[in-house]
């Protein structure tokens, strides 16, 4: 079988890094994938096609919405027609696109080509998935209507998805990310001294809400509670973060480590996982930290609370650091506690959120059509 996924870019991202781990691994179930970039490019771009997967691209590039889409309506077509070329010339059983540009695009493309099977993604909560201009909820309306299927990766992203659109595909489910625990080395958290060391990896973007883990930092050392966060990603909100941890007093116990490719030595040498996001699909970054065997602080957004179980932390409200720095307290006050909670996310992801079972279930979706829906 072969199908063509299309995405924005392969940067540093949740669906990017997705793509990048588990097309090759399709070829094990007997399903071909090639991807398509409406840019080819990104710090995921050269792992990916040494793996042996085909990558495309277009001839669009990408601006940010300060144009607005109508204004870039020359380019959205010429890429609707590149997308037509490519998959009539490739003559795939399926495309499936990730993230709202490429849902949009890609459908359009694949409609044009007489593509027999589209399938569309959800993977982040509806407020966050596009602008508020009312012609991108019609767009999005319009891809609906031409999608055959729609794969969720979280259940509170896909009710929250049914909530708030109108003709969504009948034919729709749920796919985790997954990631293999073997590759991550368990981390030994509440056993070295010092500080307490947390860590958050994401965008610094308003989505990801590492204000309030600045906020709940200082509270923590105000508590007299002696800790450090790492901040581990780079994005727009990097100097206002900057800003806040000056101001509030504790720039000196903050680390920007900037955007990595492997997080890997920060999970191995942090005690606590802080997750404060506004927002979240079901998160990678999240998944690896508990793979990592560390407790988990984090919002209570998107699929978060679904990731992590009764015995792998606490999950807080959203926007609220003082929730938070309760979290951590509560979680670090024997800090001998934490390495058997952090054990027993390990465990889950091992469990329940495996690559193999990310790669097994969308195999399945893809040679079988749709399958039954996972219980949350």
């Amino acid at each position: 079988m072969r199908v063509l996924n299309i995405i924005g870019s392969l940067g540093v991202g949740g669906a990017e890094r997705y793509l990048s781990r588990v097309t090759p691994r399709l070829r094990e179930h007997g399903v071909e994938v090639e991807i398509c970039c409406l840019e080819k490019t990104g710090a995921l771009l050269a792992e990916t096609e040494a793996a042996g997967v085909t990558v495309h691209g277009t001839r669009f590039i990408f601006r940010r919405r300060s144009s607005g889409l109508p204004r870039l309506a020359p380019a959205l077509l010429r890429t609707v027609g590149d997308i037509r070329r490519l998959v009539r010339g490739g003559r795939y059983d399926a495309v499936h696109t990730y993230l709202f540009l490429a849902d949009l695009l890609g459908t359009a493309g694949a409609q044009l080509a007489g593509c027999k099977r589209i399938i569309t993604s959800r993977r982040a909560l509806h407020a966050w998935r596009h602008g508020p201009a009312p012609y991108e909820h019609w767009l999005e309306l319009g891809t609906n209507l031409v999608a055959d299927e729609l794969i969720a990766n979280s259940h509170t992203v896909l009710e929250d998805a049914e909530r708030h659109e109108r003709f969504l595909p009948r034919a729709r489910g749920v796919v985790y990310n997954g990631v293999e625990t073997d590759h991550y080395r368990p981390a030994s958290p509440g056993r070295g001294k010092g500080p307490l060391r947390l860590l958050n990896i994401g965008a610094l973007a308003p989505r990801k809400g590492q204000e309030y883990g600045l906020s709940a930092l200082a509270e923590l050392c105000a508590a007299g509670v002696e800790a450090r966060l790492v901040l581990v990603g780079d994005g727009p909100d990097r100097p206002a973060l900057e800003a806040q941890a000056a101001r509030l007093g504790v720039g000196n116990q903050v680390e920007f480590a900037g955007e990595q490719l492997d997080p890997r030595p920060f999970l191995e040498a942090a005690d606590l996982f802080v997750f404060p996001s506004r927002q979240e699909g079901f998160s990678n970054a999240l998944i690896e930290a508990m793979a990592s065997g560390l407790p988990v602080v984090a919002s209570d957004v998107g699929g978060n609370r679904e990731a992590v179980g009764e015995e792998g932390g606490r999950i807080v409200p959203p926007e609220d650091s003082e929730a938070l720095a309760t979290g951590i307290l509560e979680l670090s006050s024997d800090r001998r506690s934490l390495a058997a909670v952090g054990a027993a996310n390990r465990e889950r992801v091992t469990s329940r959120f495996s690559l193999d079972a990310s790669v097994r279930r969308l195999a399945d979706w893809y040679r079988l059509g749709p399958q039954l829906d996972l219980e949350p």
